[in-house]
């Protein structure tokens, strides 16, 4: 990229989950000063990982400012479920430069959601409701901090699709969803020295629900239950002292 060209802001908020067989719309949305940079056509391509074509170069689908592609479920019914997919967008922008943004995939077997609401927000204090203002809902800070569980997630060695009980979450994700909205409050609302108090209290609380996370994880890929075995969120590398062999696995 040339420093003289205009510089556009993918937001992939996530690895991007292909569901294998299923039907999907995949899309590339592009930001520049806060607006949404329309782009006047471009391409997909998906990538295998041994770097062969899943998907050639195909036209993509302006819709709402945003780049959309139909994945057809019969393109993946026969992929292997793993991680190492690539995904490449190649987009014509407003200043007439075909960008092309990347993103890494993962073909597999079901995708993993989030189990609260502004329900279970409002269990835990009533008064969010009249908290809101102009908005209605409180699911754009549900859906941020749950994908910063899922980015945790990942960067600790576990794949989020693999995880078949997301109630194991759910204490992690409240804590880190109200952090997240006493946070914001604290400087867009009066009595900033309460949401201070609150996004401090969440947020410690957030650390200590991450530490006890255990869950029933799919490690095998199987689709299948097995309660004796159960991890935790990080994963841990046991190495070896000096001058002994690497020793290191995953558990």
């Amino acid at each position: 990229m040339s420093l003289a060209e205009v510089v556009y802001s993918a937001r992939f908020r996530s690895t991007e989950t292909i569901e294998r067989g299923r039907t999907q719309v995949l899309s590339c949305p592009t930001m520049r000063a806060g607006a949404t940079a329309t782009p006047s056509g471009g391409t997909f391509t998906l990538y295998r990982p041994d770097r062969t074509q899943l998907v050639a170069p195909a036209a993509v689908t302006i819709a709402g400012g945003i780049a959309t592609f139909s994945l057809a479920g019969g393109v993946t019914t026969a992929e292997i479920l793993s991680e190492g997919y690539l995904v490449e967008w190649a987009l014509t922008m407003p200043d007439g430069v075909v960008h092309t943004f990347r993103n890494d995939a993962a073909v597999c077997r079901r995708t993993l959601y989030p189990v609260i609401s502004d329900t279970d927000l409002l269990q835990r204090h009533s008064d969010l409701t009249a908290l809101l203002g102009g908005a209605t809902s409180y699911q754009p800070y549900i859906d941020e901090s749950f994908f910063t569980i899922a980015n945790r997630l990942i960067a600790q060695g576990r794949r989020p699709c693999l995880v078949i009980q997301p109630s194991a979450l759910r204490e992690c994700h409240l804590m880190l969803c109200l952090h997240m909205i006493f946070l914001d409050f604290q400087t867009s609302a009066g009595d900033s020295g309460r949401w201070a108090a609150l996004a401090s209290y969440y947020g410690t609380a957030y650390e200590s629900a991450w530490g006890q996370i255990r869950f029933v994880y799919d490690e095998a890929d199987e689709n299948v239950v097995d309660v004796t075995k159960k991890k935790s969120a990080s994963s841990v590398v046991w190495t070896g002292g000096r001058g002994d062999s690497l020793v290191a696995w995953w558990r």
